[in-house]
């Protein structure tokens, strides 16, 4: 089945960590898929309606939006927030707030007053901001019309390796963490909200151009001549290297350890590119990275959601694995169970704290930080959410 025939727009009040299949999120009536990315000071959000599908992007009452970039991780999400971000701050006067996260941005609803005397953005003006996690507080404000958004995707397989190189971790420990069913869980959120514009990695890749006027359209803009193809140039894969490479080379000189963990997350406050953000960007390493195991765990935990996407079993000209034995079909299926148990305490935990608390110290389940970025500027480390 095409991702054509499955666009459609429905709301979720509950999602969890199953394979479940979910009909995908459409913009403005086009298919945009397959045509061709902690407690600080709250910041102020928009409060006005963006009415997808208006030629010229104003919403209620001449204000603006939020445009939550919330790709999958290692999905070009990051790319989306740039453009987007700079399509708004030239032509919407808008401004880019970074990585929020979901308590951030409930927050900042709750405590406008003190983000409107710090001054941090003006009260209705249009936002970027990027965040990943489905949360309730996202779905209220696209519901609510305050908000509206762009999401990526891309074949989970080459997701689980890229955060498995991003985070320096075996497959197995990424997979027992539940960051796997925790991207499923994001997808069926993400593309299940009204109005969602949705962009396929191989196809930014592929026409990064026309991606960028994709984004335009979707906000209400109508780029200059040459703008978009001298914004796909500004943030091409080459462009971006480089910004992770001086990135690197600062940090270095500055004396930070980059072999530890708690500076894997370091970025640029303007892009929210970390140091070691880009790779060389191609699709189907994992196969070459993969045991014959761990891809007949991804095909067990993916299988539908790849079918459904159009992702071949495998890469053309590889051989399928032979089907696997009792031992290791039990032992697949309980790291399975505890990935799943893992996303599910991590949901529970953001909802009642307390309580997944417990639940991890009686399960032995280890904490899986999935905090914002962490900015790096002229006076060094500071929270970005």
């Amino acid at each position: 089945m095409s991702d054509q025939n499955r666009e459609q727009t429905i709301r979720r009040d509950r999602f969890d960590g199953s394979d479940r299949p979910a009909p995908r999120g459409i913009a403005a009536g086009r298919r945009a898929a397959d045509s061709g990315s902690a407690g600080g000071v709250a910041v102020t959000v928009a409060v006005a309606v963006a009415q997808t599908g208006r030629s010229q992007g104003k919403a209620r009452g001449g204000q603006g939006v939020d445009v939550i970039c919330a790709g999958m991780y290692r999905a070009c999400s990051t790319w989306q927030y740039e453009v987007v971000a700079h399509l708004l701050e030239k032509h919407q006067s808008g401004h880019r707030l970074g990585y929020l996260l979901p308590g951030e941005y409930a927050e900042a609803h709750r405590n406008r007053t003190l983000a409107s005397e710090l001054g941090v953005t003006p009260t209705g003006g249009w936002t970027a901001f990027k965040s990943h996690d489905a949360a309730r507080c996202f779905a209220q404000a696209v519901s609510d019309g305050r908000a509206r958004v762009v999401y990526a995707y891309r074949d989970v397989r080459d997701v689980a390796f890229s955060l498995m190189h991003k985070r320096s971790l075996t497959f197995e420990a990424l997979l027992r963490q539940g960051m796997i069913h925790q991207v499923l869980a994001n997808d069926r959120f993400w593309t299940s909200q009204p109005g969602v514009l949705i962009q396929r990695y191989d196809r930014i890749l592929a026409d990064p151009v026309g991606s960028v006027q994709e984004l335009a359209v979707f906000l209400g803009i109508t780029p200059e001549p040459g703008e978009a193809e001298r914004i796909a140039d500004e943030y091409s894969l080459e462009s971006n290297r480089a910004r992770t490479e001086a990135l690197r080379r600062k940090l270095e000189q500055e004396g930070v350890d980059l072999n530890q963990a708690s500076n894997a997350l370091i970025c640029d406050g303007a892009t929210l590119l970390h140091w070691n953000h880009v790779r060389d960007g191609s699709s189907g390493s994992w196969y070459r990275e993969s045991t014959p195991r761990q891809r007949r765990t991804l095909e067990r935990l993916c299988g539908r959601w790849l079918k459904e996407h159009d992702y071949p079993p495998v890469p053309e000209g590889a051989a399928a694995d032979p089907p696997s034995g009792l031992v290791e079909r039990i032992g697949i299926e309980r790291d399975i169970l505890v990935g799943r148990v893992s996303y599910l305490v991590g949901a529970a935990s953001r909802r009642w704290p307390q309580l997944a608390a417990f639940a991890r110290r009686v399960l032995g389940i280890g904490r899986n930080a999935r905090g914002g970025a962490v900015v790096w500027g002229d006076s060094g480390k500071r929270g970005a959410g």
